[in-house]
């Protein structure tokens, strides 16, 4: 996937409520499901929500805000939650939602920047990597949603 980076991104329709299954499906067989299990839920609606956009590229967005999620309930457990929606101005939010602990209010206006990190381990890469995909890619938007509790993530994209 990193050689699609360097390469002018490809845009051909794609479901995104069929990619947001789709990533549903991977975790669902990969995240822990005895103690402290991590739930995965999702919800699309049942007609096509087509976009003009890279499935792979998007995919690896998706993929990376649901496994930050994944580290967030690590040890905990939780759920998170995918959704696909139509807004009412045409554009189209795919979601990622978590009930872990959520991104600190002081830190929340890091979270996208390279080199970034909360984790021990973290190379501070995905979130950063994720918004260039969203946004200069696909020329959407992604965002931190500001949330009561755990963390939620926009993904915002032309219709």
């Amino acid at each position: 996937r990193f050689e699609r980076l360097g390469r002018p991104p490809r845009r051909e329709p794609v479901d995104v409520a069929r990619v947001v299954e789709r990533t549903a499906e991977y975790f669902r067989a990969r995240v822990p499901t005895r103690s402290n299990a991590v739930q995965i839920a999702s919800a699309c609606p049942e007609d096509p929500v087509v976009v003009q956009a890279d499935p792979v590229l998007l995919e690896w967005a998706l993929e990376s805000l649901v496994r930050n999620a994944v580290d967030a309930l690590a040890g905990r457990g939780g759920r998170i939650y995918l959704a696909t929606s139509r807004l009412p101005d045409g554009r189209v939010r795919i979601r990622v939602a978590d009930d872990g602990p959520g991104v600190p209010r002081e830190l929340r206006a890091r979270v996208f920047e390279a080199g970034f990190t909360t984790k021990t381990s973290g190379w501070g890469i995905g979130l950063a990597l994720t918004r260039r995909i969203v946004e200069e890619w696909h020329g959407g938007r992604l965002m931190l949603v500001p949330v009561e509790r755990g963390a939620t993530f926009d993904i915002i994209l032309q219709a």
